[in-house]
């Protein structure tokens, strides 16, 4: 009988020893894991750290340099400013080489049949526009610059 509690106690030491075994072995697992991600967060923190200072350190070179250099940027290219192609008085103020000035706002009336008006056929990437005062202009369809006008009587 007392062979028998000794082989129960140590079946029974085996077995409580066996099923403990496993989660201090998992515990070591996680904890190299968590190691491993807390390493590879620190590496990519000092990359990152690394840039920008390499970033820094390049933009207060790049300052000193055109300081020392007495670089001056140019300055902006002057403004193109188009005159709008009426003005008022006599003759209606219609010019060559003026812009059309309702050829993007407003209602515009292309010419097609030019026989009517006694016109020429338009040029290539021209068309002929009648204003509201029955003039007839003739337009660059791209950029709007009058090329010619007829005046009506």
């Amino acid at each position: 009988m007392r062979i028998n509690r000794i082989v129960a106690g140590a079946m029974a030491s085996v077995l409580a020893l066996g099923a403990v075994t496993p989660a201090f072995a998992d515990n070591d697992r996680r904890d190299w894991r968590e190691d491993r991600r807390e390493d590879r967060r620190e590496y990519r923190h000092d990359v990152r750290e690394a840039r920008r200072d390499y970033e820094r350190d390049r933009r207060d070179a790049r300052r000193d340099w055109r300081h020392d250099h007495g670089y001056r940027p140019a300055p902006p290219p002057p403004r193109v400013v188009y005159r709008p192609g009426y003005r008022p008085g006599p003759g209606y103020g219609w010019q060559v080489g003026h812009r059309y000035r309702d050829y993007y706002r407003g209602p515009v009336y292309v010419v097609n049949d030019y026989p009517r008006y006694h016109l020429r056929r338009p040029p290539y990437g021209h068309q002929w526009i009648r204003d509201d005062r029955g003039n007839m202009l003739l337009v660059a369809i791209a950029t709007g610059v009058i090329a010619q006008y007829v005046l009506s009587h």
